[in-house]
């Protein structure tokens, strides 16, 4: 088929299901007395024998070829492939498999179409091929809907919300029917984790693959799922004990996920990595449809999905992204408000238009980017603003902390590279227009050290409230410090990296209300007129916001 739109695609998913309600069986349920073997074995091997999830599959797949159905025989196997079991040890392993069973942990078995039937193997004697020789799963329905799984190289610590990537997952997902189709999700990578949180929010069946050990994920999924966690369908090659040697995990997982899923959603893969090979081997072995987001432009970071789409013309469907139509809920949010004309931001731009930014009068606050969710912000919370796309969440970047600080009225302090307890809010008295003393690029934290986004106050407002400036010095010059000044303390060395001197800074104990500041008192800045357009657009910001590309200096 060739489709160009998402929305083609969509109407392609749904005439292709409609004639396939009810999917085939992946996984076989294995009976009583086989599960509780296996769960003693796992238990055993886990805390015992000491082994990581690809040895112990290895052994679950001789444990069944063996006819291993009942205790007795299971230790009897035991005994003649280790050595032989004390009673300690045997019953340590069969309460073990009885906390198991109690949290209501079931075996499973993959089958032929799991990953394709075994004379297609060319390589079907390799261990690797029996692995996983058993599925563990926990709150899993007896049957599901047909499943889509998404697929996406890593990606940068910071996202932009505005990715192509991105914008694909948020169309194809909102337009699926989400009576009739389910996701099949993980975790472990910000695409995972994203997909599943926009599922979560849309009633999506999931089903999930964990990358860890089954009995107590819960606990690792609550970050995304919250309350949901502990009634999440989810299966795991692990149950418990030591998961895989390095990276193998998380391999595993992609290719259990493919495995698991009727199509797959391909939005970037790499030349030449891992996941395109888990694709490549599953579709050679087990076809199924591939919706795969073509790239407007060859680019290293999506040359996999040209090679599906050359490597499996008869499964792979191409497509562009499109946009919604529809604003996104952070964005229709602040374009209800009174406050978001443009008008009013050229107003306070002019209003503001000459304002002298002198050391001696004011002091500013900069903002900068963060990578993951902001402070106070929970990791789901974090994903779902993500997917709302609004200037909150623009790739965790200065604007959109400036954005949250203004929609807050309020100044967090933090202890960051502080000494001491005393949490504080850093000023400097350097103003905008003369960055270019102090901005380095910080490398480990994958941004700058300093931008062109903040607040400032006036300082006579600032003193009142316990505004002082720092303290450069030595080790020394701490040790003779009072306890109740030594929040105001930087270290100054005269050595690349530590000429703090430079930002000229000023401090703050605890933090502080922009509420109680008064529109006269200070402003925020950000760099250009549209941007101050955005900032009114999202919030009430309470102070003037200027442009610093309107200003004379």
């Amino acid at each position: 088929m060739d489709a160009t739109t998402i929305e083609d695609v969509l109407d392609y998913v749904g005439s292709y299901y409609e004639k396939k309600r009810k999917p085939s069986s992946k996984l076989i349920r294995l009976d009583d007395e086989s599960a509780y073997c296996v769960l003693c074995a796992a238990a055993f091997l886990g805390r015992f024998a000491k082994m990581d999830g690809f040895q112990a599959q290895r052994l679950f797949v001789r444990m069944r070829t063996s006819g291993v159905r009942t205790e007795n025989e299971l230790r009897s196997w035991i005994d003649e492939t280790f050595c032989r079991v004390n009673t300690r040890r045997w019953d340590s392993s069969r309460k073990r498999a009885q906390e198991f069973l109690e949290a209501e942990i079931k075996v499973f078995a993959p089958s032929v179409e799991f990953f394709g039937p075994v004379e297609d193997r060319p390589s079907a004697r390799t261990d690797a091929l029996q692995c996983p020789g058993v599925i563990f799963g926990k709150g899993c329905p007896p049957e599901y809907p047909p499943l889509l799984a998404v697929f996406n190289s890593r990606k940068p610590r910071r996202v932009c919300p505005d990715s192509s990537w991105l914008d694909a997952m948020r169309c194809f997902l909102r337009g699926m029917d989400r009576g009739g189709i389910g996701l099949a999700g993980s975790t472990g990578t910000l695409t995972y984790d994203l997909a599943s949180a926009l599922a979560l929010r849309l009633n999506f069946l999931q089903l999930l693959i964990a990358p860890f050990p089954l009995f107590g994920a819960d606990r690792q999924l609550f970050t995304i799922f919250e309350e949901t966690a502990k009634t999440l369908p989810t299966i795991s090659c692990m149950v418990d004990g030591a998961p895989c040697r390095g990276k193998l995990p998380m391999r595993c997982r992609d290719r259990l996920l493919a495995a698991m899923s009727d199509f797959h959603l391909v939005l970037e893969i790499r030349s030449g990595g891992n996941l395109l090979a888990v694709l490549e081997q599953i579709q050679s072995k087990s076809p199924r449809p591939h919706f795969v987001l073509t790239p407007d432009t060859p680019r290293t970071s999506s040359g996999g999905n040209l090679t599906l789409l050359k490597k499996f013309p008869e499964h792979a469907v191409g497509f562009k992204a499109s946009r919604p139509q529809e604003p996104v809920q952070a964005e229709a949010a602040g374009a209800a408000n009174s406050f978001s004309s443009s008008k009013k931001a050229s107003r306070e731009c002019s209003l503001w238009r000459g304002v002298k930014l002198a050391r001696d009068t004011h002091l500013f606050h900069y903002t900068r980017g963060c990578v993951g969710p902001w402070p106070g912000e929970t990791y789901r919370q974090y994903l779902l603003d993500l997917l709302d796309a609004g200037l909150l969440s623009t790739g965790g970047s200065a604007l959109a902390s400036l954005a949250r600080i203004a929609r807050e009225g309020l100044l967090r302090a933090s202890c960051h590279m502080i000494r001491g307890k005393i949490p504080v809010v850093s000023w400097s008295s350097v103003p905008p227009h003369k960055l270019f003393l102090m901005r380095t690029w910080r490398r480990p934290f994958a941004r700058w050290n300093v931008e062109p986004y903040g607040v400032a106050l006036r300082r006579d407002i600032l003193r009142p409230l316990g505004a002082k400036p720092a303290i450069y010095g030595s080790e020394e010059v701490y040790s003779k410090l009072p306890d109740s000044e030594k929040y105001r303390f930087q270290l100054s060395r005269p050595r690349p990296g530590a000429a703090w001197r430079q930002e000229r800074e000023w401090r703050i104990a605890n933090d502080l209300l922009l509420t109680e500041i008064k529109p006269d008192q200070g402003f925020f800045f950000v760099q250009t007129a549209r941007e101050a357009e955005r900032l009114y657009g999202c919030t009430d910001p309470g102070l003037p916001v200027i442009a610093m590309s309107e200003q004379d200096f």
